[in-house]
């Protein structure tokens, strides 16, 4: 069978599962992230920004420097709510997006990493580094851009 046939029933099944799940257990975290950069960044961050980079349509900082965007686990109630309030999307939808991309070859998704550490240590390793954690997990080796 052609992949492109497997790709579009998995796609499928992954939003009739959804829809059937409904909200994402622990989705009352919603507000309680924090978008985060490298602390050497002087660009200025804003929701937009974060909504192109986490759909593929911005790979560069204004300043050139390349972005690394990493992301928290599927299941992470943090993810959800980021999903949601920042770009506008449910998870299973932006996840749809990305098949897409990468099928065409247009893009890569963000990292995924296991945790918050994980997601503060790869930002402060990275001059173009972003994520999102939550907001008590910050800490001085990485700046906030925005709540």
């Amino acid at each position: 069978m052609k992949i492109h046939v497997l790709l579009s029933r998995w796609l499928r099944s992954v939003m009739v599962m959804t829809a059937l799940l409904g909200a994402v257990p622990g989705a009352a975290l919603a507000g309680d992230f924090v978008v985060i950069v490298n602390k050497s960044s002087t660009v200025a961050v804003d929701k937009a920004m974060v909504a192109k980079i986490y759909q593929g349509e911005m790979k560069s900082w204004p300043d050139g420097t390349p972005v690394a965007a990493v992301d928290l686990p599927e299941g992470s109630a943090v993810r959800a709510a980021f999903c949601t309030e920042v770009i506008g999307k449910s998870m299973s939808n932006l996840k749809a997006l990305w098949a897409q991309m990468i099928f065409s070859g247009k893009a890569l998704p963000p990292k995924l990493l296991g945790s918050d550490d994980d997601v503060k240590k790869a930002v402060a390793g990275v001059k173009g580094g972003v994520g999102y954690i939550k907001a008590g997990a910050v800490d001085d080796t990485v700046k906030v851009a925005f709540k």
